[in-house]
């Protein structure tokens, strides 16, 4: 079932599904585009990327468009492959960005990159060459960065996509003036851009500066961070005193890089050789010397902040110093001198504090050098005046030298006051401010020449790293308005030719990446980020040899694997061919029974998560609030000492946890969840589940006694399909496992059979289904009141054997008496004959089944919503019978087999919300964490979860995580959630452990059961989730009791589940229907028995599972729980009062990034803005508010600046948006997503307000006002 684009396209070619095909599927006409049939996977994405509506799955192209089914197909054999989408008014911008320019970069730093950024948005087509001297890119990001601040290198990710482009190049290891000329780039280019920087210090002019051991401090930065050119640097530190001239942020990098313990250096990327030359320096003291006073000091509150918090660091600075003048102290007043404001308090904070012994840094304000004195040819003593401050004839403060003069001994002397950039080639070159001289960005001198500037060699060293991007993006701009409407001729000859024939040993981005990942790699053996080459001969030869290793394996076998893509609930099979270590193609499976060959762009992506370069491998520790590496058994000890230490101090409940849906993918970590649990005995455990599915899970429990048993819909059987609240379009089944969903829901029609949506948004799911109502949020319990009470009041109900199974059956219909469909219509906004309509073909189906998801779970009445399906699914005969809602045998059973779950046991300590299963509601964490008294938590266990971003009230949680004694995560990113952690533990990646689905085979619309060795086997130094949970168990067991037995050994978690499957429902044989027809096998399952089916097995569909899943009690279906007889009088209540009439807010969520761990892969992300707030156009013209413009939106709880969309796929009284975004909060490291922030809607939903029964999570239906911007 291939994607047709339509007639609505032409004219209107917007190109933004171009963006979210994983297979280039896409081809461009001048009016509109083509999909290529033979390559499209019938992914879905395209669809609602459409802004048109013009894409359709060909079985429902309208029929008077299928003329465009044969054109697609047509068009796709001659047209070329559109890759990228063409950004609104890309083509407009200039009347070159068709033409097929050629444009050089000179520089890999910050201002390159963003001139590269401007040119691809402007000219998409041309092609741009960057050449950079040295054979590592990112400038300044790499060599002036302090090796302590990895965060701040993060920015380089931006650079990497853009570099991903296919028409951007990168020439390392060519320098200009030398391998090439400015008079080659001008014949080869029809624009050349020198972004070089500013890579010198200015030179200090005092008498003695050439003495030995005076550095400026390009030099000693360079040398620390492992600057090629100044490996021979080799600063003398044996002295007790070193001298920095200057007060900027770059001054205090150095002091303190010079007083760090080695322990600390030791796990960043500092050069080798400085790293050993500090580990044995003599200093003790560092002095700064700012000429002016600290209302002008040059360093940022945070520099300052993280000196403070340097353990055993002494800072001294004069309490005289900072007094200051009246009219200083009220200009601080001012906004825009806030982190002037804020570095005086933080340096009033530092007189404050008593001295101690420990090495020092002495802040010298009001100190100005006069120059040196030498000793043997080193600098042994600084001359300095004492300055004063005063005003000059227009009123600024200007430092005039004193009386009072001072000697300083000093064996060390770095000045920090200010970069340069050096001469190019015969360039024009302002030797005093140390540009390249210009006019408006173009160079001057030579007016036929096409060459412009941007970054510091443009405007000298000024800024940080963000404001290059308007000087490149300025200069770019000026560079398009020279060249006019046309493009002159260049030489023919390609520069890599040129190169090639002066035999120029280029450096690719290919190349650059083998560098990097040997550095890594030799990093991480030393419990280190990176280990740097300094030597460019030396990374020449690393790179010379990764490309043969490159080469051989290359000629080494293809392996082919099979497994299920783990990035959503679907279990689709895919197929990866591997060659040695890399991924060669990840593809759908055709042969696996459940899926069918079908996959979505997610699954394409499992690529990108494994090979992710932010991907922690091992263990990071905050240290001093930067994150240094931990071997695994320091980091499992302390951890366990930490989480020990704290409930001995406050009791088992001071520690909490948190366990996130990835969890349920992974078999080491689901099987060992339990020990560590049982290890830690504290009742603060809560889960993703009471975030979506808790109110499921919940009514389980009450009528069949059993919190694991998850009623499916029967999808491949049933004639008629109520779907409330749910968008498998974009989740591809919740709960309700099923590969290819859409193909499936398609089939119902196929077969004579109706599927019906009722949601607030026409969804992405909509133009699946034959009818789609809009429902008003949080009102899905009164619409299904109705359902039931026309079911009741026509005698359509039909229970069949359910009555005979059922208690209480005839309390039942009396709980419905005084309802009426028209309170039920005006509260819910469904017409009465609508609800007449849907009731009687519900009920006159051979077989149906009613159907809610997140939409009916995270809402006010998320149990009652499930129990009302439920009863509307048992009046009509549709519960555990083929085509209704039915239950799964999974292979792995052992929660099935035996009665399970609690509810109300106990409650929360702060809110008395009350437990279930042994969880607490997730809305109960951060208030836990914030609320004094016995009790309080005071550490945290994050496990493969992110709650502020997937919480209520995400500001609320960052606050309580931040105030906590100790925290570990243990995940693979460092997240929203995980960088407020002390320690992070990362596991393996979803490639590198065995695979056995044992949730989501519950959850599978057939039963199912496959099991997949590892692609990769785990690379050295790592560890699985399952082996990180046993270590953290054992050590904690072992702290609590000292005198206990010694563990005895675990068996494997494979061993584990051939246990399981031995012993489990198929342990007598069982049937395969991998090939449509039953094949009976006598043997038992097992482990060995599913590797003979690497596509998985099926195991047939569903069966009639009563009364053998009823353990209640009285081992009856249990009609009217008492608790949710209750909630239903809530529910009547307000069906006969008034609504409040206020905007509502929805949550939303998309096919390629359903959650927060998805975001930081290219190809998901990539695209249009998914942020958006979505209203109706009724709701806009009555609040001013216009498409594409900036809005407010509030809460209780707080606001956000949006951008609004303005559609008429929402319904009136009703805004939307997504869930899981806004990654811009400081310390995350993960760099395409901060790249792609988003906003993050829980930052406005309400942890206070929560379903009443359940106390699940309410992300659905929060009252907001939205006001224009």
């Amino acid at each position: 079932m291939a994607y047709v684009v339509t007639q609505s396209c032409i004219g209107n070619k917007h190109t933004s599904c171009v963006d979210v095909c994983p297979v280039e599927a896409f081809r461009e006409a001048p009016e509109m585009l083509f999909i290529d049939p033979d390559v499209c996977i019938d992914c879905n994405a395209c669809v609602s990327a459409c802004p048109e509506g013009a894409i359709f799955p060909q079985s429902m192209v309208p029929e008077d468009q299928h003329i465009f089914i044969a054109r697609n197909a047509e068009g796709a054999k001659t047209l070329p492959i559109i890759r990228e989408s063409i950004q609104a008014g890309q083509h407009a911008a200039s009347p070159l960005a068709r033409l097929p320019g050629r444009f050089a970069i000179v520089g890999s730093g910050p201002s390159g990159f963003y001139a590269a950024e401007a040119l691809m948005k402007q000219m998409p087509a041309a092609r741009i060459d960057m050449f950079e001297r040295l054979p590592t890119p990112f400038g300044l990001v790499r060599y002036g960065v302090a090796p302590d601040h990895p965060r701040i290198k993060s920015v380089t990710a931006g650079f990497e996509r853009i570099a991903e482009s296919q028409n951007f190049r990168f020439f390392g290891n060519v320098q200009i003036g030398r391998d090439l000329s400015s008079a080659d780039l001008r014949q080869h280019y029809h624009g050349v851009i020198y972004a070089t920087g500013g890579s010198q210090s200015r030179p200090l002019s005092l008498p003695g500066a050439e003495a030995g051991n005076i550095f400026g401090s390009s030099n000693f930065v360079g040398w620390y961070n492992g600057h090629p050119d100044e490996v021979a640097l080799a600063p003398a530190l044996a002295g007790p005193t070193a001298v920095i001239i200057g007060i900027g942020n770059v001054a205090l990098d150095i002091a303190r890089l010079l007083v760090l313990p080695n322990e600390q250096l030791a796990k960043t990327d500092i050069a080798d050789d400085a790293l050993q030359a500090l580990a044995s320096s003599g200093i003790e003291e560092v002095q700064l010397l700012a000429r002016r006073g600290p209302a002008q000091a040059a360093f940022t509150p945070k520099e300052l902040e993280q000196l403070m918090a340097i353990e055993g660091l002494q800072l001294l600075v004069d309490p005289a110093d900072l007094e200051l003048d009246d009219t200083t102290e009220k200009q601080l007043e001012q906004p825009e001198f806030a982190e002037a404001r804020q570095n005086l308090s933080l340096l009033r904070e530092i007189a404050a504090r008593p001295q101690a012994e420990g090495k020092r840094i002495r802040f010298m304000f009001y100190t100005s050098p006069t120059g040196f004195s030498a000793d043997n040819g080193q600098v042994s003593t600084v001359h300095a005046q004492r300055t004063e401050l005063v005003r000059n004839d227009q009123g600024e403060l200007v430092a005039r030298p004193s009386d009072k003069t001072l000697d300083i001994p000093a064996s060390l002397v770095v000045h920090a006051i200010g970069y340069q950039g050096s001469a190019i080639d015969e360039l024009p070159f302002d030797t005093g401010r140390g540009v390249i001289q210009h006019e408006q960005g173009r160079i001057s001198g030579n007016p036929d020449s096409r060459d412009y500037v941007a970054g510091w060699i443009k405007r000298g060293a000024s800024g940080v790293i963000g404001s290059n991007r308007q000087c490149a993006t300025e200069s770019v701009q000026r560079l398009l308005d020279d060249l006019g409407d046309s493009l002159p001729s260049l030489s023919g000859e390609e520069i890599d030719t040129l190169l090639s024939a002066r035999k120029i040993d280029t450096v690719s981005l290919a190349d650059w990446r083998l560098l990097d990942q040997h550095e890594q790699a030799r990093g991480r053996a030393e419990g280190r980020t990176r280990s740097k080459i300094v030597n460019v001969t030396e990374m020449l030869g690393v790179i010379h040899d990764a490309r043969a290793r490159e080469a051989e394996q290359a000629r080494m076998p293809v392996k082919t694997h099979f497994r299920a893509c783990t990035l959503c609930e679907a279990m689709c099979g895919v197929i990866i061919e591997t060659r040695g270590e890399q991924i060669l193609s990840i593809n759908g499976d055709p042969d696996d029974p459940h899926s069918e060959g079908h996959i979505c762009p997610k699954g394409y992506a499992l690529q990108d998560l494994h090979n992710d370069p932010d991907r922690l491998r091992t263990p990071l520790e905050k240290v001093n609030g930067e994150w240094l590496p931990i071997d695994w058994d320091s980091a499992l000890d302390k951890v366990a000492a930490r989480i020990v230490d704290i409930q001995q101090r406050h009791g088992n409940d001071s520690i909490a946890g948190y366990w996130g849906n990835p969890s349920s993918h992974n078999l080491g970590l689901m099987l060992a969840s339990g020990a560590l649990r049982k290890a830690i005995k504290t009742r603060n455990i809560s889960s993703a589940a009471s975030l979506d599915q808790m109110p499921h899970q919940l009514v389980s429990y009450l009528m069949f006694g059993h919190s694991q048993l998850f009623t499916i819909p029967d999808i491949d059987r049933t004639q008629y399909m109520l779907m409330l609240g749910a968008n498998p379009a974009a989740s591809n089944g919740s709960l309700m496992t099923a590969g290819d969903i859409l193909k499936r829901l398609e089939r119902i029609r196929e077969r004579g059979g109706k599927v019906v949506l009722v949601d607030p948004r026409r969804t992405e799911s909509a133009r699946y289904v034959d009818q789609h109502l809009f429902i008003k949020p949080g009102t899905d319990a009164f619409f299904l009141l109705g359902l039931i009470r026309h079911v009741l009041d026509k005698g359509l109900t039909k229970p069949s054997r359910l009555q005979e199974l059922a208690d209480n059956w005839d309390a039942l219909a009396p709980l419905f008496e005084g309802i009426t469909l028209e309170q039920v219509s005006a509260r819910c906004g469904i017409a009465v004959n609508e609800i007449k309509r849907i009731a009687e073909d519900f009920a006159a189906a051979e077989c149906a089944v009613c159907y809610g998801r997140m939409g009916v779970s995270t809402q006010s009445y998320g149990a009652l919503n499930h129990w009302l399906m439920l009863v509307l699914n048992i009046l009509t005969g549709n519960l555990d019978s083929p085509g209704g809602m039915m239950f799964t045998t999974p292979a792995f059973n052992k929660a099935q087999s035996r009665p399970m779950g609690s509810f109300n046991r106990y409650q929360s300590r702060a809110r008395g919300l009350p437990e279930f299963d042994s969880y607490f509601p997730a809305v109960t964490l951060a208030e836990e964490m914030l609320t004094p008294g016995e009790g309080q938590v005071r550490g945290f266990i994050c496990v493969a979860g992110n709650p502020v971003l997937s919480t209520p009230n995400g500001r609320q949680m960052d606050e309580a995580l931040e105030q906590l004694e100790f925290m570990v995560s243990l995940d693979f990113y460092l997240n929203e959630t995980s960088r407020h952690a002390d320690i992070i533990l990362p596991p393996t990646g979803p490639l590198e452990h065995e695979q056995y689905d044992i949730v989501f085979n519950m959850l599978a619309v057939r039963n199912l059961a496959r099991y997949s060795d590892p692609v990769f086997e785990a690379p050295e130094g790592t560890r699985c989730d399952w082996d990180i949970m046993q270590g953290l168990t054992e050590r904690i067991m072992a702290l609590k009791d000292p005198d206990g037995a010694p563990p005895r050994k675990m068996p494997s978690p494979e061993q584990i589940l051939d246990h399981g499957l031995k012993t489990g429902p198929y342990a007598e044989g069982f049937n395969e229907y991998n090939s449509g027809e039953p094949v009976k096998h006598d043997e038992p399952l097992s482990v060995d028995v599913l590797k003979r089916y690497p596509h998985g097995l099926d195991l047939g569909p569903m069966r009639e599972s009563f009364p053998g899943y009823l353990f209640t009690s009285d081992n009856k279906l249990h009609l009217t729980p008492p608790e949710l007889v209750t909630d239903l009088g809530r529910a009547m209540a307000e069906l006969r009062g008034d609504e409040n009439g206020e905007l509502m807010l929805i949550g939303r969520r998309d096919l390629r990034t359903n959650n927060s761990w998805m975001h930081n892969s290219q190809r998901l992300v990539k695209g249009g803005d998914r942020c958006n707030l979505l209203i109706n156009p009724a709701d806009a013209e009555r609040l001013s508010l216009t498409h594409g413009k900036q809005a407010r939106i509030m809460s209780r709880t707080g606001e956000l600046m949006v951008s609004v969309q303005v559609t008429d796929d929402i319904m009136p009284g009703v805004v939307c948006l997504p869930h899981g975004w806004g990654h811009d909060r400081e310390g995350v490291s993960m760099r395409i997503a901060e790249s792609n922030p988003g906003i993050n809607v829980n930052d406005i939903t309400d942890d206070q307000v929560v379903d009443v029964l359940s106390g699940n999570a309410v992300l659905n239906g929060i009252p907001v006002s939205v006001v224009a911007a």
